[in-house]
């Protein structure tokens, strides 16, 4: 038997990274391998989120979805160049959108190459750039495989001055082929419908009278109570749901049409009217309800006192994740998010037994994930990648999540303390520069601390010069200030 050496994907990871560059290792995502995708992406609103609460109320985080501008250089030039061509003729369109959709391209033609094609992806987005997301998106995955524009009403009523009340979200729901997972979703009835519906009622509850008949004769129906529906033109159409439920499947499927009809009859199931035509009691408690729809108006946006809230400004309810995978997927299949903020998408797909990966660009956002779905985080800690951090985002993953310090809130002004550790009776000053750090800092810092009337320090740097060494231990003998110098490999090493 001929052996292979082909490595299993792992699962129930969170990459730290951007998308693009973490789904293009091939290694880590084979072709067709994962069953369903959910992304929720920036949505091109032009706004930028600040300061929203994620570990403490001294650690705040921010993210802009605005200046797409900036992002035109890291573009595949192929790819680019084709919208280019579109931006020159299309003069009423948005500075940088088809920026934004090129940057949505390369990340969904690998999400279309790692989808399995019995795979279902589902892309939320909402009016500033929904339409474009759909023309792009017929294209990577093709018209035919478009499925539904399924709108979402995010948020309550609220007066938008001199337009309509903009409430909703839209989320593209495509597959990679005509053959896909999809198990049929229910809502409940209204209750007006059940008021004016459901009239009758007995010990097993309120039911309405439903005809036991189907259209086109079949001349083989038996005649039961005395009426055979062939005399109206149609045939017996006995509810299997309710005779399996009473006898079980495998014995059902061995009755006849006269046995189930007696079966239901016996067990009240069947009223026989006073012109001899015979009705079924469908029970409310046995309807599973209304098969879902493309306008979901019955999950309300998360609350200000909701436990499921983390602060993040464009977190999703929990239900809306359930009905989304419940809907594409089967226990133990693997779900994808490659823009997954804070992890919902993680944490439903854990809760109802899927395998879950979730990648994101920000540190911030995996060190919460990981939290709240446990498994491991892959990335984010290699040097160029931490030189590539947001200077606030580097200081608060060193202090705050390695350190179990405390950052400073203030982005300016901080006075050379970027945290503090051990109950915040150290400083803590952080240093993400390409070159050494020397004697000049040291100085800076050791008034730093005593303006803190502190007596003690610690400096996070890349890397040290030999008279920054020279002068912490000049300020330690003359000065009685205690400066630790860490290395942030050290700190790597030995978190």
């Amino acid at each position: 038997m001929k052996r292979t050496n082909k490595k299993l994907m792992e699962t129930n990871v969170i990459y730290c990274g951007d998308s693009l560059d973490i789904m293009k290792d091939s290694q880590r995502f084979p072709d067709e391998s994962v069953d369903l995708i959910y992304l929720d992406p920036p949505f091109f609103s032009q706004k930028h989120y600040e300061d929203f609460w994620i570990k403490d109320k001294t650690s705040k985080v921010g993210f802009s979805d605005k200046d797409w501008e900036k992002l035109r250089h890291s573009i595949n030039p192929t790819t680019l160049k084709e919208y280019e061509e579109i931006e020159k003729r299309w003069k009423g369109g948005h500075h940088g959108i088809y920026v934004y959709i090129a940057y949505m391209r390369e990340r969904l033609e690998q999400c279309w190459r790692v989808l399995k094609k019995t795979g279902s992806i589902y892309l939320h987005c909402d009016s500033h750039a929904g339409h474009y997301l759909k023309m792009m998106m017929d294209e990577v995955f093709g018209y035919d495989n478009f499925k539904n524009d399924i709108v979402w009403k995010r948020t309550h009523a609220h007066n938008d001055p001199q337009r309509f009340g903009a409430n909703s979200d839209r989320i593209l729901f495509y597959t990679k082929s005509n053959e896909y997972t999809f198990n049929i979703q229910y809502s409940k009835y209204d209750k007006e419908y059940i008021d004016n519906f459901f009239k009758g009622k007995d010990e097993r509850g309120v039911y309405q009278l439903v005809i036991l008949t189907g259209p086109n004769i079949n001349p083989n129906d038996p005649t039961w109570k005395k009426y055979n529906p062939a005399q109206s033109g149609r045939s017996w159409s006995v509810p299997k749901r309710i005779v399996n439920k009473l006898v079980g499947k495998e014995k059902a499927s061995k009755m006849s049409i006269k046995e189930r009809l007696d079966l239901l009859y016996e067990n009240n199931y069947i009223e026989i009217s006073k012109n001899g035509v015979p009705r079924f009691k469908q029970y409310l408690d046995d309807m599973e309800g209304v098969p879902l729809q493309e306008i979901w108006i019955d999950i309300p946006p998360i609350s200000s006192n909701s436990n499921e809230r983390l602060g993040y400004p464009t977190q999703k309810p929990e239900a809306l994740m359930e009905r989304i995978i419940k809907s594409s997927s089967n226990e133990n299949d693997i779900i994808l998010d490659p823009f997954c903020g804070c992890g919902t998408t993680l944490a439903v797909a854990k809760k109802l037994n899927r395998k879950f990966i979730g990648v994101d660009i920000s540190r911030t956002a995996c060190d919460v994930m990981q939290k709240r779905v446990g498994g491991k985080v892959i990335g984010g800690e290699s040097e160029e990648e931490l030189r590539k951090m947001e200077p606030n985002e580097f200081a608060r993953l060193l202090v705050v999540e390695k350190l179990k310090g405390t950052i400073n809130p203030k982005k300016s002004g901080d006075m050379g303390i970027d945290g503090w550790i051990e109950f915040m009776t150290i400083p803590v000053q952080v240093k993400r520069w390409g070159h050494k750090v020397g004697r000049p800092e040291i100085d800076k810092f050791k008034t730093a601390i005593e303006r803190e009337h502190k007596k003690k320090g610690l400096i996070l740097a890349f890397d040290f010069s030999k008279d920054c060494y020279e002068e912490v231990e000049r300020i330690k003998h003359e000065d009685k200030i205690d400066i630790q110098l860490k290395s942030v490999k050290e700190i790597f090493n030995h978190d």
